[in-house]
């Protein structure tokens, strides 16, 4: 199975700035923005998992708590799948080499603040400080353009975390790869690859951590969400496509 964007993909590497391992980790440490646990994974996993194994340092922020992939599971409550989801994002950062706890903003999924809410703002000093005490020089989230309220509230929030901190801000696609019109939409777009190749093992690894997700785990759902294999099968890909 081909995974969704492969001719974009493709043309991007083509056009696209080539960035190191090395180079990447000069530029940190790095802060990952997912809007849900997964996100990390799917579109960031094997950027982290290089970066830890080349030394560097990187941590991850979740912006929502990810409760409303299955609502109606019988047995599995609002609080239960966001407590199984964030312990699936812990072990998947744990097999993509990373150390550090990740941040959880605890948004409500799906139903994300708007910039002038007193929540957003208090996101937005949240990770200020938190990259603040962690040293962060570049941070990376999704794309603005990916077709999803959470994705491109979490990429709000980081343009606004990194003109406060004025750091390098990048976006990374997990479901823009679907979006039809993207080679558009990204025209003239400044964009890097990175060879992240030595990390998509990691990746494939932490990916299989989200097992509320790619439907192992939760039945019973009227409406349940499964993780296409077409989108596990990003993993694929040897280069990782950053937009700046």
């Amino acid at each position: 199975m081909v995974a969704p964007g492969a001719r974009s993909w493709a043309r991007l590497v083509l056009r696209s700035r080539p960035m190191t391992l090395p180079d990447a980790v000069r530029q940190g440490p790095w802060l990952i923005i997912a809007p849900h646990p997964d996100d990390e994974s799917l579109g960031a996993g094997s950027l982290l998992a290089g970066i830890a194994d080349s030394g560097g340092e990187a941590f991850v922020a979740f912006l929502t708590d990810g409760a409303g992939s299955h609502s109606d599971a019988p047995g599995w409550s609002a609080a239960r799948v966001s407590w199984s989801r964030a312990a699936e994002a812990r072990e998947a950062l744990r097999r993509l080499g990373l150390k550090p706890a990740p941040l959880l903003l605890g948004w409500r999924d799906a139903s994300p603040h708007c910039r002038e809410s007193a929540a957003f703002q208090k996101s937005v000093s949240a990770l200020v400080a938190g990259c603040r005490l962690r040293g962060i020089r570049s941070i990376a989230v999704t794309w603005h353009g990916e077709p999803h309220c959470d994705h491109e509230a979490a990429a709000k929030l980081a343009k606004a975390v990194a003109r406060r901190l004025r750091v390098r801000l990048y976006e990374y696609l997990v479901w823009g790869w679907t979006v039809p019109d993207l080679d558009l939409q990204l025209r003239g777009r400044r964009t890097c690859a990175i060879d992240v190749a030595s990390g998509r093992p990691r990746q494939r690894r932490a990916i299989a951590c989200h097992r509320t997700q790619t439907g192992t785990r939760i039945s019973g759902a009227r409406n349940p969400f499964r993780l296409p294999r077409s989108m596990i099968d990003l993993v694929a890909r040897p280069r990782l496509i950053l937009l700046s």
